[in-house]
């Protein structure tokens, strides 16, 4: 199991966010109850994700399907393999 780091970045002249974050939330729910998404959850200007996926590529295409992502919401997203030393994960 490969575990990523994902962090999003809010559009600021977005005034949908609260349209769309039922739909988003949904996604994301389908994506832990597959165990993919490990944990996730909003930070100041964006949001982070901690995801289980084979390689980088599977884990961006598993965010692509957000609709966050596919609204133009997430303004941009960085994402790294992360090396968990201490947690459930380790």
């Amino acid at each position: 199991m490969v575990i990523f780091a994902a962090t999003y970045t809010y559009d600021p002249e977005r005034d949908d966010i609260h349209d769309v974050r039922p739909l988003h939330r949904e996604y994301l729910k389908t994506l832990f109850d597959d165990g993919k998404l490990l944990a996730s959850g909003p930070r100041g200007d964006g949001a982070l994700l901690i995801l289980s996926a084979d390689s980088e590529q599977q884990a961006i295409d598993l965010l692509g399907g957000d609709p966050f992502m596919k609204s133009g919401i997430v303004l941009e997203l960085d994402i790294k393999e992360w090396t968990v030393v201490y947690g459930p994960w380790a």
